[in-house]
């Protein structure tokens, strides 16, 4: 939406609608007055438009979201809206969706920081903004709210991972064979919990030693295709597992499909018995393939690739683990100069 003058002397507004440029006279020769037409037809534009969105409260939004977001989605991704829902609607109550502007949002995720966490209060926020854009493409509001305000910034967490001499006092007390194979197969591909347990043997090729996530059972944390290789020992699991294991899946516990819960409970029950970290969880299964692999002189845009994230800034967090190609880079000057 723009203002501009005609060779008339008059300023006319262009704007775009349904996908086509279109023009109207401000019947004003003078700028001031332009722009006063320009903020009134703005403000007329909002108001049409807000009388035709659909009335919706949070208790009837979240159904309708969560029903469409089901589907493909973990239940621990589902839990973790189910419980930002709940946390809205105790602040707003059961609101009407379009009273939830940028200011009172910003009020909710302080108050959120004060009584909880910084963490819990980017969790909502990064949940809510891709609940409010969905509700912006069906009609519900005009526009999302959060593009309004900061997210929350955490401090820098240094990821925890086991060393190669934990992870054997931790094998060995892994009396599980399904187990075992699950937590040696994660440490060698790095793959998120849920992208094993719905690993399927139609994804995988011995031949070519690789996986393909293809979003079919699982949709992945970057909805995108990905190609992930198999070492010998991963490779050497799988083999193990082919004559073992019936049904489409290739991880299985006792036979039956992996829980996420069960899976991390079992994993935390080893861990105590170890007398380890306890703050080592299944997840840092995926943290130790990476933190060994960086500390094998594997490039950090590498590990990226393997771990599938969006950005070779998320994988930056292990580049501490680097030490020694620094100091080669800095002891440069020295050489050079002598």
């Amino acid at each position: 939406m723009y203002l501009s003058k005609r060779e008339n002397g008059i300023y006319y507004l262009y704007f775009e609608t349904d996908g086509r440029l279109k023009k109207i006279s401000t019947r004003a020769k003078l700028k001031s007055e332009a722009l006063r037409f320009l903020s009134n037809f703005q403000h007329e534009l909002r108001r049409r438009k807000e009388s035709k969105l659909e009335t919706i409260d949070i208790q009837q939004f979240s159904f309708k979201f969560l029903r469409q977001f089901e589907p493909g989605h973990s239940p621990k991704s589902l839990a973790d809206y189910i419980t930002t829902f709940r946390q809205l609607e105790k602040h707003f109550g059961n609101a009407d969706l379009k009273t939830i502007g940028p200011n009172a949002l910003a009020e909710y995720i302080a108050r959120r920081i004060r009584e909880t966490s910084v963490y819990a209060a980017r969790k909502d926020y990064i949940n809510l903004s891709a609940c409010f854009n969905w509700a912006v493409k069906n009609n519900f509001l005009l526009e999302n709210p959060c593009k309004e305000i900061p997210k929350p910034r955490v401090p820098e967490r240094l990821p925890i991972f086991f060393s190669e001499a934990e992870f054997q006092v931790l094998l060995a007390q892994i009396d599980s064979r399904d187990m075992k194979d699950l937590v040696l197969f994660a440490v060698n591909t790095g793959l998120r919990q849920m992208e094993l347990l719905t690993l399927e043997w139609n994804q995988v090729n011995l031949e070519r030693k690789s996986i393909v996530l293809d979003n079919r059972g699982h949709i992945t944390k970057s909805k995108k295709i990905r190609s992930v290789p198999l070492n010998d020992r991963a490779s050497a699991v799988l083999q193990g597992r082919r004559d073992r294991t019936f049904g489409s899946l290739v991880f299985t516990m006792e036979g039956e499909p992996g829980r996420q819960h069960k899976v991390s409970q079992g994993f935390k029950k080893y861990v105590r018995r170890t007398k380890l970290n306890p703050k080592l969880n299944f997840h840092s299964l995926r943290h130790t393939f990476a933190s060994w692999l960086v500390q094998r002189g594997v490039s950090i845009y590498q590990v990226s690739k393997l771990l599938g994230h969006s950005s070779v800034n998320v994988t930056a967090i292990y580049s501490h683990l680097q030490p020694d190609d620094l100091r080669d880079s800095v002891s440069k000057l020295v050489e050079e100069t002598n």
